[in-house]
């Protein structure tokens, strides 16, 4: 009985994803919908932060992500753990640093102030420890925000504006 039931618990799974995600960017092949994002990373390429920052912008003129909401937050937080399923032994690269100003982190992309919208960092975090500029989703940890070095070795989630959808003439 179960196993005839399993096709549907997946496909009420799936859509309850969908939905919960809010997939509604048009985004092009290898990127994956968030809102009105589209999002990239991949399980073989690290990076120091400051080539991530070229390395998105190579790809369809993309930054590091920034994260505006919790429902983002959680999104990603799913995208690294998919990526690295039992291996939480690494990290993610977030574009706000406080390289500028110690404790003052900001979004690189526009300058914001990262704690004057959403924020979630770890107890603890960010520690101030000098050198230590700039945000990660930090794996051992469950990918929660922390603070870290930029010359580390690190992955990274590019994020751009989705694609327009065509408009429907009618």
């Amino acid at each position: 009985m179960i196993m005839a039931l399993l096709p549907i618990i997946i496909a009420v799974m799936t859509a309850a994803f969908i939905a919960q995600t809010g997939a509604s960017a048009l985004c092009d092949d290898g990127w994956t919908a968030y809102g009105s994002s589209c999002y990239f990373s991949d399980d073989k390429t690290q990076m120091h932060w400051a080539e991530g920052t070229n390395y998105c912008q190579a790809h369809g003129g993309a930054y590091i992500t920034t994260i505006q909401s919790e429902g983002e937050f959680l999104f990603l937080q799913d995208m690294c753990r998919r990526l690295f399923k039992n291996d939480r032994n690494n990290f993610f690269y977030l574009g706000a640093t406080d390289e500028e100003i110690e404790g003052i982190w900001r979004w690189y992309t526009d300058n914001s102030l990262v704690n004057e919208g959403y924020h979630n960092w770890s107890p603890g975090q960010p520690n101030a420890r000098v050198n230590e500029n700039c945000a990660v989703l930090w794996g051992p940890n469950d990918y929660t925000w922390h603070d870290h070095f930029c010359n580390e070795n690190a992955y990274v989630i590019c994020e751009k504006p989705g694609l327009k959808r065509p408009e429907v003439v009618g």
